[in-house]
């Protein structure tokens, strides 16, 4: 007898962190839910920094293939659907972000 496949959303959040002149990309995966509905219902009921994005995507309980659910959506950080991951929009947004607060990013010293 076939088992039944179970399918949950993973919600990722991704934030541009480090250095404004070499800006990375952090994830971490904040949780997991039944459906798509609820998984978005959750991303619009968090705050996060403006240079940062959600995605969510499919993944099948317990599979044991390298192929997996292939359905993704991105979100801005407010929880507007995107057609693609904003990387470009939010290192820009973080420029702005380390700009108006140098007191949290020093400048670098000076090359000896």
């Amino acid at each position: 007898m076939g088992q039944r496949k179970r399918t949950v959303w993973v919600v990722m959040h991704y934030e541009i962190m480090g250095l404004p002149d070499s800006p990375q990309v952090d994830s971490v995966q904040f949780h997991v839910s039944s459906s798509l509905e609820k998984a978005e219902e959750y991303i619009r009921s968090r705050h996060v920094s403006s240079h940062s994005w959600w995605q969510v995507h499919l993944h099948v309980v317990d599979f044991a293939g390298l192929e997996d659910g292939d359905e993704v959506h991105y979100y801005s950080h407010r929880g507007a659907r995107l057609k693609r991951a904003p990387t470009t929009r939010s290192i820009a947004t973080y420029r702005r972000h380390a700009a108006r607060h140098p007191e949290w990013f020093p400048p670098k010293p000076p090359s000896p």
